[in-house]
């Protein structure tokens, strides 16, 4: 009950909407690595983050992998194939041993039809996600490696102002986040760090100069972490 009121879609519920819901959800464990379903695959459940981590992901080609968000506990995912392509439109695993509430397709359509609050903020949610796709569409075409790579570091750092401001994550990682490979990822690394935006450990990324990045990645606005993706 804690979790799901911590879910943007359900706060305007109220305790008997909250009650009606649990009844329906049910817990699956997933230890780390393990796929939560694989892209092209029939749509049959929806998902909530009740611990853990889970990352969103399409491959492209062999040797590729696109990054489309990291999920905690709260976020949900898994409704754009529920409600209209059969398909899922990516990839999920388990970053770390994690726990999901699962509701079904039949249960989902039912929230779906007796309650508009619900409704609505699931639409608005689609938009916002929707943008974000045209966002980062435009940050492909336009924007180079290192333009990229400032951006996508500040998307993903933690929202404090309490330096330092630490990114755990690795190359491989950041990489795929792009939809790259290491090679460029780590010349571009190299280069945010020689300027001193940035520095490398092997723990992660230090952020030393906030608005250094944003000028590289040409952002006017930061600080609104990204609306994560429904598959």
């Amino acid at each position: 009950m804690t979790i799901l009121r911590k879910v943007s879609l359900f706060k305007k519920l109220n305790s008997k909407d909250f009650k009606k819901i649990f009844s329906i959800a049910q817990v699956k464990s997933f230890n780390k690595g393990d796929i939560v379903f694989h892209k092209n695959e029939i749509g049959n459940n929806f998902f909530i983050v009740r611990s853990g981590k889970i990352k969103i992901f399409t491959s492209i080609g062999p040797n590729k992998k696109k990054t489309f968000a990291f999920l905690e506990k709260g976020d949900f995912f898994g409704e754009m194939s529920l409600l209209g392509s059969t398909t899922r439109s990516a990839s999920a695993q388990a970053v770390s041993d994690s726990e999901l509430l699962v509701i079904s397709r039949f249960n989902f359509k039912k929230l779906l039809a007796k309650n508009t609050d619900f409704t609505l903020k699931l639409l608005q949610t689609l938009v916002k996600r929707l943008n974000n796709s045209d966002r980062e569409i435009e940050n492909m075409l336009y924007h180079n490696i290192l333009g990229r790579l400032a951006g996508k570091i500040i998307e993903l750092a933690p929202k404090t102002n309490k330096p330092p401001i630490v990114l755990n994550i690795d190359q491989n990682e950041l990489a795929e986040c792009i939809g790259t490979t290491r090679v460029p990822i780590c010349h571009a690394i190299k280069s945010l760090k020689k300027c001193g935006a940035i520095d490398y450990k092997r723990t992660g990324i230090i952020i030393l100069n906030l608005k250094q990045l944003e000028s590289i990645a040409n952002i006017k606005e930061v600080g609104e972490r990204i609306i994560r993706y429904g598959n």
